[in-house]
Parts: C-alpha cells; structure tokens; sequence
C-alpha cells in the first residue's frame, strides 16, 4: 500500500488505494476518504457494505472528521448513539455502529480516514496505529501529487513558451533569409550599375594607355584613371561577395597562381597613385613557382585591398612594402605602410565587417579588410596586423603551401 502510494500522480488514485487499505487494515465494514474543503469535510470516496455520504460536505463542527482535524488527533467512538461528538441523525440511516477517525496530518491536517463497523466494536490501538500509518502515507503521496502537479504545470508552461520562441525563431529566420535575398538581389543590381560603366572607363583608359604618343603627363592621368576604374570595380566584387557570404564563407577555385608575377602586376596597377602622393613601392618576393595553389581572383583583390590600404594611410613622400616569403607549410605576406598604426584593441575588430575606426588618421567602413578576412579564411588561411618599424602597421596573411620539405607536390 505505501509502494502504491508512492507511485500515486493523481488524487483519484490516492483515494482509490486509502479506501481500499482502509478497511483491510482494519477489517471494517466501511471506509471514508475526507478532504477539508475549507470549513467544510468533504466525504469524496468511501468503500462500505452500504452507501455512506460520498460526495456531500457539511460543516467542519458538525462531524467526527471534522472534529479529528480541528483537534488534530485520532478519535475511537464504540457507540456513537453513546457519544456527544456524533451528529445521530446523520448516522441513523446508516449501518454505522462504531467507528474510528484519524486525520492526514497532524499539522495543518488536509483530510481524515474514517473506518465504520456495522455492530459494537472497539478499535484497539493496533488498529488505531495502522491507519494512523495509512494517514500518513496518504499525507506525503498527497503531497507528491502537488509537487508533481506543478512539476507537470512548469513543464508545460515551459514547452509552451519554447514552441512559442520556436516559432518566433522561425518567423525571424524567414525574414532573415527574405532580408538576405533581397540584400544580395540588391547588391546585385548595384555592383552591375557601378561595374559596367568602371569597366568601360578602364578599357577607354587601357586603349589610351597602349598609345606610343602621349607625353609624361597625359600618361600619368590615364594611369590615374585606369586604377580608379580598376578600384570601383573592385570594390563593387568585394561588396557582392561580403553580401552573399552570410555564412561566412567563400568559395575558392584553385589554381596555380604565380605570386611573385600577380604581385608585380597589382603594384603596377595601383602605381599611379602612389605617384600622385610622392609614394614609393618596393616589392621583395621570394616565392618560387608552383608553390601555391588558390583562387588567383579573390587572392588579387585581397593583395589589392592591402596596398591599397597601405598607401591610402601612408603620408606623402613615405614607402610601402610588399613582402612574400614561402616556406615547408605557407606562404606568407605583409603590407607594410608608414602611416598611424592600427590600436592593439582594434586588431581584431578591424577585420569586422562595418566596424568603423575612428581617429589617428584612419577611418573606414572596412568592408575592404572584411573581404580580405573571408577571402583568406577561404583558403585556410589566417590574416592579422603587427607593428611595423619604426612607425605604421604591417598588414599580413598566411596561406597553405603547395611545398612540402622542398618538393612540390601536384
């Protein structure tokens, strides 16, 4: 009885077990299960021989339960024809003659257990004791159901708010991927309107460029021209790719690409505006032949982006270096500029996309150095900034050889 009452999760249960163990224990010929219903005794079951008073309430003082729960003890009346405590009419259409009542709890009770004799008995304080231990049961299994009632109630509130969050996330990530889709057809639109007519700018500039008759000057200027039409473009690639990368990923096409030739022909790209401003560009390469594979587009543009950076930020009359070097696991580049320096707290951040760095000479969006992130990462790579000496920043990555202890692999 007490293994099943531990087991009960809900009051039917509890009452269907007590009224059955209550007579068992006791050899009675009826049973009750009373609940206080505030001053009221509820009698909710009973097990007897004939029908009992399942189902009615009445008053707190004017029954036997009610009076074990207001004195808190067990009550044992052989003759309640015999006793002051009995309401007699209540019990005279009944087969009641003796009976005994023990409440559920002695603190604060919550109900009684009421054993009924139909002839003159005398509850012996073993019986008493027994459904002293019934009550008791019945107390903590009642207390189990709360607990587990509301156990129950948190979990479903719970699953309610999580389906409810689930669904907001899902409605968010729609919007999210419609947001997504319309930013990536509108980056579509707008690289196409800026690509097309840069790109028409720099063929007019590179035919101009072939001609054997222009002066120093006019080459100057189309120079001037041609890298301007060549940044707009590449601005515009770099802005369609950071837009489509929500992710965070690109996805390379890998070549062999020759690094040395690519990087002589970005700083003659990029020439005439170092020229403009008194610059210098020194390239220092030592990256043999078939040493790298990558995508030579995404890895131009990054190279691109750096220099360009650097001689941006880089004062009049100062001097950019290109460093590559390869060893037995990567190839490695810097960009060395002289301008202010990148803080030690913005290193990181730098990279970002949208992060703007405000003051000492730099400022920015940074999509620029955002691409270059995604593009190096792309690769395997890893890209970040040390100081340069005596002054500025060197900008550098690193990217997976193609060597292996000397010997190209294919």
């Amino acid at each position: 009885m007490v293994q099943d009452l531990s087991l009960a999760r809900d009051m039917p249960t509890i009452m269907e077990i007590v009224r059955k163990a209550a007579r068992e224990l006791t050899g009675a010929d009826g049973a009750t299960f009373v609940l206080r219903d505030g001053d009221l005794c509820y009698y909710a079951e009973e097990n007897a021989i004939a029908p009992l008073w399942k189902g009615r309430r009445f008053p707190m003082s004017a029954c036997i339960s009610g009076w074990a729960m207001i004195h808190r003890e067990a009550v044992a009346v052989e003759d309640i024809y015999d006793d002051p405590r009995i309401p007699v009419d209540a019990y005279r259409p009944t087969f009641v003659q003796s009976l005994c009542m023990v409440p559920i709890r002695t603190k604060a009770p919550i109900g009684a257990i009421g054993n009924y004799w139909a002839s003159r008995h005398h509850a012996t304080p073993c019986e008493l004791a027994h459904l002293q231990a019934l009550a008791d049961s019945t107390s903590v299994a009642v207390e189990n159901v709360e607990v587990y009632a509301e156990l129950e109630k948190r979990v479903q509130d719970r699953t309610r708010e999580l389906e409810a969050r689930s669904r907001e996330l899902a409605a968010e990530h729609a919007a999210l991927l419609e947001l997504q889709r319309q930013k990536e057809e509108l980056s579509a639109l707008v690289v196409h309107d800026l690509k097309s007519p840069a790109a028409a700018i720099a063929l007019a500039a590179a035919v101009q460029l072939r001609s054997a008759d222009l002066n120093p000057a006019e080459r100057r200027r189309w120079s001037a021209v041609f890298s301007s039409a060549e940044r707009i473009i590449r601005t515009a690639a770099n802005v369609l790719d950071i837009a489509q990368s929500q992710d965070g990923r690109l996805v390379p096409r890998y070549a062999d690409v020759e690094l040395c030739g690519l990087l002589a022909e970005i700083r003659d790209v990029v020439l005439p505006i170092a020229e403009k401003h008194e610059q210098t560009i020194e390239l220092s390469c030592d990256v043999p032949a078939g040493a790298l594979r990558a995508d030579r587009d995404l890895l131009g543009r990054t190279l691109h982006n750096f220099v360009d950076n650097a001689l941006r930020y880089s004062p009049t009359r100062s001097t950019v270096r290109i460093e590559a070097r390869a060893d037995a696991a990567w190839v490695t580049v810097a960009v060395c500029d002289e301008g202010p320096g990148v803080p030690v707290e913005m290193r990181e951040r730098i990279f970002d996309r949208y992060v703007r760095l405000e003051g000492n000479g730099r400022s920015g969006w940074g999509l620029g150095l955002s691409f270059c992130k995604l593009a190096v990462e792309a690769h395997g790579g890893a890209s970040w900034i040390e100081d340069n000496t005596p002054k500025g920043s060197r900008f550098c990555f690193r990217l997976p050889t193609t060597l292996v202890q000397g010997t190209l692999m294919t």
